[in-house]
């Protein structure tokens, strides 16, 4: 992929989000279900509790810009004091074949597909994120981070703030897990909804599988009329 494709792949669907303003106390970690499951997932990347406590207390200093958040990546810069650093979050955007998995499996789960198609985001999505053996969340070998700082530390403390606080935009928009990984909130429903009807228009037969065969009726006898028969094809409702 070019520099350029590469930049364009990042702008789709980029959001914008203000900066936080200072914060005295309280929690860094973000609250809700989505928060804690990322905030959770880049702690055990990034297990070193030294780097992970300076970012929780930068997090809420308001020393850290509007935040972009794009496929592939988080970016903000960050005011340490005389100094402005560029710093990024990314991880690894799906590909074509992962998201049509992901959205199979979650087909397979018919309260996830109407909470998605609510435009909600259900907790147990992750139940078919793990069954399409894809990523949602960080892990190993999947999140890095990159500041001009010349901190010691890797990650950073500008870094690790700046997961923190994408743990506080989770808050109030979860979708933005899927916006990292390649699909806007509208694509993804986009996209469930054709697997859906890709399945009514086939059936619910998985690939492969032997299709049981009726038996076949005695010819009708020489002195009667030719029979008449009718195959009906019931198609899944959706």
């Amino acid at each position: 992929m070019s520099e350029a494709q590469g930049s364009g792949a990042r702008n789709h669907g980029a959001r914008g989000f203000p900066a936080f303003a200072a914060r005295r106390g309280g929690r860094a970690r973000g609250q809700s279900y989505w928060a804690a499951q990322w905030t959770e997932a880049v702690e055990d990347v990034w297990p070193e509790e030294g780097p992970l406590r300076k970012g929780r207390s930068f997090a809420r200093t308001g020393r850290i810009g509007p935040i972009t958040v794009s496929p592939g990546r988080v970016a903000a810069e960050v005011y340490g004091g005389e100094e402005t650093y560029r710093t990024r979050l990314t991880l690894t955007v799906l590909d074509d074949d992962e998201w049509d998995l992901l959205w199979e499996k979650t087909a397979d789960r018919p309260a996830e597909t109407e909470t998605l198609l609510a435009g909600d985001l259900p907790e147990d999505l992750l139940e078919a994120v793990e069954d399409a053996r894809v990523r949602m969340l960080p892990g190993y070998g999947d999140l890095d981070a990159d500041c001009d700082c010349d901190a010691l530390d890797h990650p950073c403390p500008h870094a690790t703030a700046l997961a923190y606080q994408l743990s506080w935009l989770l808050d109030t928009d979860p979708w933005l897990l899927l916006l990292i990984r390649g699909r806007t909130a509208e694509e993804a429903v986009e996209e469930l909804k054709s697997a859906l009807l890709l399945r009514a228009l086939t059936g619910p037969d998985e690939p492969g599988e032997p299709v049981e065969s009726e038996p076949e009726e005695a010819a009708p006898p020489p002195d009667t009329y030719a029979a008449v028969y009718y195959t009906h094809l019931t198609l899944p409702t959706t």
